[in-house]
């Protein structure tokens, strides 16, 4: 067996200051506002996920409160880290969270960011060509033509500002997000299914070397034929 240490993060003495990404992005689509809640009792949540492999077509109002329960953030606070600290659903290292959410619809060659304070979608530009290999990769693992790919995106330097040997932990955030999210879908009655490849080496293309890292893939959809 290979087990590959990771380390022991701890905080570190002093943080060190980073700089997050200045994204390159064109068109913003607006997600519809989500005016419902989720009804289902935690229990039955909890007794019915299973990961599903097949898909039909989420709508808007499906997708936009997918990630409004899953990802938005819900407040913000000052660090000395160059950026803000958030809270959002899913639990994260030092309110930092690393995770990106980046996704692309069925019949769209395009890719888009989630932007988690204003709730809307910024369409990465070059995502298309710089991910296409990305896309074909994922087809191999599970097809899902109808279905919307979600990719994880670590910004790791976020987590490294703070924390010695914190790579763990972006790991682990990417973890809680997945879990946080087949919960959520199991919720609304979605069908989601994580896939077990990073999106490597096409996800980190996507900036400087060593600025971005995929730490995972998932796929979400109605249940076929709903």
């Amino acid at each position: 067996m290979t087990w590959i240490d990771l380390g022991d993060p701890l905080p570190r003495p002093s943080p060190e200051q980073y700089g997050p990404i200045d994204w390159e992005v064109g068109e913003v689509f607006q997600l519809p506002i989500c005016s419902s809640g989720l009804t289902l009792a935690f229990g039955e949540v909890l007794d019915a996920r299973v990961s599903r492999r097949d898909f039909g077509v989420v709508n808007d109002s499906q997708l936009s409160a997918f990630l409004w329960h899953t990802c938005r953030t819900r407040w913000v606070g000052a660090s000395e880290l160059g950026f803000d600290l958030e809270h959002r659903a899913s639990p994260s290292a030092g309110a930092i969270h690393p995770i990106h959410v980046v996704l692309k619809r069925p019949g769209c060659g395009r890719w888009w960011l989630y932007q988690p304070r204003s709730h809307e979608l910024r369409e990465l530009k070059h995502g298309d060509g710089k991910l296409a290999g990305l896309y074909e990769q994922s087809l191999k693992v599970l097809e899902g033509d109808d279905a919307v790919r979600i990719l994880f995106l670590a910004e790791p330097g976020k987590t490294l500002g703070k924390y010695q040997d914190g790579c763990s932990l972006v790991w682990r955030d990417a973890g809680a997000l997945l879990a946080v999210m087949a919960l959520t879908a199991t919720a609304q009655g979605l069908n989601f299914c994580p896939l077990g490849i990073t999106g490597e080496p096409w996800a980190s293309a996507l900036a400087d070397q060593g600025k971005l890292a995929g730490v995972g893939l998932a796929l979400l959809g109605t249940a076929a034929g709903a």
